[in-house]
């Protein structure tokens, strides 16, 4: 070495020094930028998905039908993962999975995989010890607090989060949140660079539903049709309850029904909305179409009929009542069901106007609560009616509809003439707080204001001393009709499967509710299945339930204000002569009396008697003591004499 080396040695070693690190470091920066930091895909971004919530379901008064629980879904870059156990034993101490259900699904080979979806458990803690080998993304699972008792109108989502069934579906386009995104840059090793320029779309919130439904109303109904299956050893059950005023659905069960937290725990026969999709034949209740028919063509209600039975009906069949009698007119053969008085009825008025009058009401077309959800029924045209049709369709045989194609017919009559079409949903509320409201729609006026107030009197006589004594309230007028149908089995009617039924409205003189319960498949054995037996009671015990605790129900002719939600004026037509000049008187009892007396004591009320067996002291009359009927009303009379 030379003398010039020696003396500068120390001085050449921190330089080499120097420059050595100095490459070093700029390696270093290098490597980072063209490797650590290099961007994962061409063009340098990488863009993220940002999911808003789903929007919630709500009940006229605000109670929560549908609820966003918050959940987590776990997944795991293998390659990352230096300790397979330890690592799959960690994850699974904090979720409470199986750990062989983790190792069955780590595969090594795949780039990602999933270990969890929807977890309530949030694992969090566990990124500082893997870092981005562990991804956990926040999410929402639908959720539905009041479990069965709004299944069948709520449905559900699938796992994620898309409805597939009732409202959920139908309502998907509003509830559903808007994807929102965020563009972002992540290095070699899955870190991500911060770039507050890179562009970022904010995720909006689904609308929330607010529901004309009442959760209370929608309790009280479940329960009572629960308890009446038991108690008739029905096989099913099902009722509405709706404001005749404006079409709106305030409570809507059927049972059995479903959980829609656990759909697959359960038939998907009570996971369907029968209101909606079951078609029937109706009975009885359809006979009010032949009686507005009749009114709609100046037939009297005061009227008389032979109806005594059988009745050869063209040597095709004999038609008979369930209560036998001799002369009805045309206010009781509705009040008392009579099969026979109806059918003559429909034949002095001819197949057209059946027909025409069936199409009024609605029968045979959607009505437009659910368009894609609902059936529309059948009511053949009247050139394909046969001879023997003349004795079904007037009777509620040989057509088919639907439950709530019933009970809005029925609430044509309630509100003065007009047919509505039905709503449950009142208002869509979206995330920017604009809100959607229901607006009514008169669909069109089917009877005139005096028709409909006469059938309002007649239905209201069928409670009060026909076949729908068993839904009276006390103090309330209620207007109503009771079916009762034999069911189809195999091809032929059934002599011991019938469907029961009672569709009623009150208060008579301004209707705020209207109810339609039927029952199927009641025991024959114990009478339950009449519709007077099985149906009836439970539109008395819901409605009393219902009074007692809602007490914007009121009766105008105490003078009470009535407080109609939602509801308009509803438009009104002057009475023709039909409805004019109708005095009410009250039944006097006569039971006892000899037959003069019974006569002079009628005669002076301005009632009709009319003696159908036997002679002396009278011992029955078909209108019970006390009961407000027409003057000009048909009481029949039985007399013995008495030793």
């Amino acid at each position: 070495m030379t003398k010039n080396y020696l003396k500068f040695k120390n001085r050449i070693r921190f330089v080499s020094t120097l420059i050595m690190f100095f490459w070093v470091v700029f390696i270093y920066e290098l490597f980072t930028i063209q490797i650590i930091d290099r961007v994962e895909n061409p063009q340098g971004m990488k863009v993220e998905m940002i999911k808003g919530k789903r929007g919630n379901i709500f009940d006229i008064n605000g109670n929560n039908i549908t609820q966003n629980l918050t959940f987590y879904n776990i997944g795991v870059r293998p390659t990352k993962i230096t300790n397979k156990d330890t690592f799959l034993r960690d994850l699974s101490d904090c979720t409470g999975t199986d750990l062989g259900i983790y190792i069955s699904k780590f595969n090594v080979g795949k780039s990602y995989v999933q270990l969890e979806k929807k977890t309530i458990r949030n694992c969090q803690k566990l990124k500082s010890k893997y870092g981005d080998a562990l991804i956990i993304n926040q999410d929402y699972k639908r959720y539905y607090p009041e479990e069965n008792l709004f299944g069948q109108i709520i449905g559900f989502t699938n796992v994620d989060d898309v409805g597939i069934s009732g409202l959920e579906s139908q309502y998907n386009r509003y509830l559903e949140p808007k994807i929102g995104s965020r563009v972002f840059k992540s290095n070699g090793l899955g870190k991500r660079i911060s770039d507050p320029t890179l562009p970022y779309e904010a995720p909006e919130d689904g609308s929330d539903i607010y529901l004309t439904i009442n959760k209370e109303y929608q309790a009280i109904l479940r329960e009572e049709l629960i308890d009446q299956i038991e108690k008739t050893e029905a096989s099913s059950a099902m009722g509405i309850i709706l404001n005749p005023q404006t079409g709106e659905i305030v409570s809507m069960v059927s049972v059995p029904d479903f959980n829609p937290n656990n759909p697959q725990d359960f038939e998907v026969e009570y996971q369907k909305n029968r209101l909606l999709l079951d078609t029937l034949e109706p009975g009885s209740t359809f006979k009010v179409v032949t009686i507005a028919a009749a009114l709609k063509n100046d037939i009297n209600p005061i009227d008389e009929y032979n109806v005594e039975g059988p009745y050869n009906f063209h040597d095709i069949k004999m038609i008979e009542d369930s209560v036998p009698h001799s002369v009805l007119t045309v206010k009781e053969i509705l009040a008392y069901s009579s099969n026979i008085g109806t059918i003559k009825i429909a034949e002095s008025l001819g197949k057209n106007k059946i027909y025409n009058q069936a199409k009024e009401f609605g029968f045979g077309s959607k009505t437009g609560l659910n368009p894609t959800g609902e059936e529309s029924g059948t009511v053949y045209e009247a050139k394909r009616w046969s001879l023997s049709s003349m004795h079904s369709v007037p009777i509620g045989y040989e057509v088919s509809v639907t439950p709530i194609q019933i009970a809005m017919a029925y609430a044509a009559i309630a509100n003065g003439g007009f047919l509505l079409k039905p709503y449950m949903i009142d208002e869509v509320k979206k995330s920017d707080d604009t809100i959607l409201k229901n607006q009514q729609k008169l669909r069109k006026r089917i009877l005139s204001q005096s028709d409909a107030e006469i059938l309002k009197d007649m239905l209201s006589y069928a409670v009060e001393n026909g076949s729908g004594k068993g839904a009276r309230l006390v103090g309330w007028d209620v207007s109503g009709k009771t079916g009762t149908s034999k069911k189809v089995i195999n091809g032929e009617y059934s002599e011991s499967e019938f469907l029961a039924s009672f569709v009623g409205f009150f208060p008579k003189e301004d209707p705020q509710l209207l109810a339609l319960i039927i029952i199927d498949g009641a025991s024959v054995s114990s009478n339950y299945h009449w519709g007077s037996m099985s149906a009836a009671p439970v539109f008395k015990s819901v409605m009393q339930r219902i009074i007692n605790i809602d007490k914007e129900i009121t009766d105008k002719k105490f003078n009470k204000k009535l407080k109609a939600k939602n509801s308009d004026p509803v438009l009104l037509q002057k009475n023709d002569k039909k409805s004019q000049d109708i005095e009410i008187v009250e039944m006097p009892n006569v039971i006892g009396k000899n037959v003069n007396s019974a006569f002079m004591t009628l005669a002076k009320k301005g009632l009709n008697p009319k003696i159908v067996s036997g002679m002396g002291v009278i011992i029955s009359q078909s209108v019970e003591p006390g009961s407000k009927i027409e003057k000009g009303t048909r009481v029949e009379l039985k007399a013995e004499i008495k030793s």
